[in-house]
């Protein structure tokens, strides 16, 4: 992935790709889990689930257990830190081209609604 300066800079600031990429994928989804950010993002489950486990300590996210899936989200209740850390992520997200980012997120998290029509596929 050739991402360009900004997501080379967030890479810098906390010194690991794979944080990066979970902060991403977490900016992009909203909340998500170890295993969906490990698929998507091609990385190991064991470095997602070292990553989580570390971000969440230092409460910069949260997690909440549903059913047996335990699932992270930014922790907005630790005010202007994780405002202004989210902020750097929204930064380096936007930087990226439409086109990366349809690569990098391709998998749809959410179900469709009932009844919503499938764009680009005819019938």
């Amino acid at each position: 992935m050739n991402l360009g300066y900004h997501f080379n800079m967030l890479d810098l600031i906390l010194g690991s790709k794979t944080a990066q990429k979970i902060f991403l994928h977490l900016y992009h989804h909203g909340e998500s889990y170890p295993s969906a950010v490990a698929k998507d993002m091609k990385i190991s489950l064991g470095a997602v689930q070292k990553q989580f486990e570390r971000f969440e300590s230092a409460g910069i996210i949260i997690s909440t257990l549903q059913g047996r899936t335990r699932l992270y989200r930014f922790n907005m209740k630790n005010g202007a830190v994780v405002t202004h850390f989210k902020a750097m992520v929204k930064i380096v997200y936007t930087s990226i081209s439409l086109k990366e980012k349809r690569k990098i997120f391709s998998v749809r998290r959410r179900p469709r609604r009932t009844g919503k029509p499938i764009l680009g596929r005819g019938k």
